[in-house]
């Protein structure tokens, strides 16, 4: 269903994460730009933190936020974690990686056994993305988060209000849950998450696209949730 769109510009992983049967796996390893998928890691961070205050200054508002249009002063944590998720708040984002910092939220993503993901910059800053500063992950550390925040309700709960069902959830309607989250820049098309199909299987769907057409992107991350779902029509 998918072999004539892998090539070295994308990373295709679809596994049963309770049989441990792997569908695909193509360049799994290999390391690419994140942008918002990043967001799995700081919200792994945050998990069975406690529910703070954050306070919202207008130097933390960036665009790509429902903070921002609605001028919040301040966020609880919960609704920082859920707004990142759910909208992919940047602002929200930035507020979460400064309380932390970038030094203890990448000590959290080594110490979870993922090696080939690193924050190395906020949301929306371009200028430190052109002197080579970027968010990196793998899909193989991807499925390593996201099997992690599959043990937590909470997280799923969040992760189950993301808005963007249309590219791993592209031909997906109904009867099945999606906990996804996606990402992208111009250059970047990625989706990652886990699939309840309507047969009760618990399976992980990633795709990582970097420099690749978005149009066969969109398809290919399409056909990579048909694939998790053991179909090749819509899943209605």
């Amino acid at each position: 269903m998918i072999e004539q769109y892998l090539c070295s510009q994308n990373s295709v992983f679809v596994k049963d994460m309770e049989t441990g049967e792997i569908l695909v796996s193509h360049n799994t390893d290999v390391i690419f730009p994140s942008a918002s998928v990043i967001k799995l890691f700081i919200l792994s961070y945050y998990q069975g933190k406690e529910d703070i205050i954050l306070p919202v200054t207008r130097k933390d508002m960036v665009g790509t936020s429902i903070i921002s249009e609605l001028k919040l002063k301040e966020v609880s944590l919960k609704e920082a974690l859920t707004l990142m998720i759910a909208s992919s708040d940047n602002t929200a984002t930035n507020l979460l990686i400064k309380q932390a910092g970038m030094e203890e939220i990448n000590a959290h993503i080594k110490e979870i056994g993922c090696e080939s993901t690193v924050l190395g910059r906020k949301m929306m800053d371009f200028k430190a993305r052109e002197e080579g500063r970027d968010n990196y992950t793998s899909l193989k550390d991807c499925y390593t988060v996201m099997e992690r925040l599959s043990r937590f309700p909470e997280m799923m709960e969040i992760l189950k209000k993301q808005k963007c069902t249309e590219r791993i959830g592209r031909y997906i309607f109904g009867s099945t849950t999606l906990y996804l989250k996606c990402g992208d820049l111009a250059d970047v098309y990625n989706d990652v998450g886990i699939i309840i199909t309507p047969q009760g299987r618990k399976m992980f769907a990633g795709v990582l696209a970097h420099n690749y057409d978005k149009n066969q992107a969109k398809r290919l991350c399409g056909k990579t949730g048909l694939l998790a779902c053991g179909s090749t029509r819509p899943v209605i």
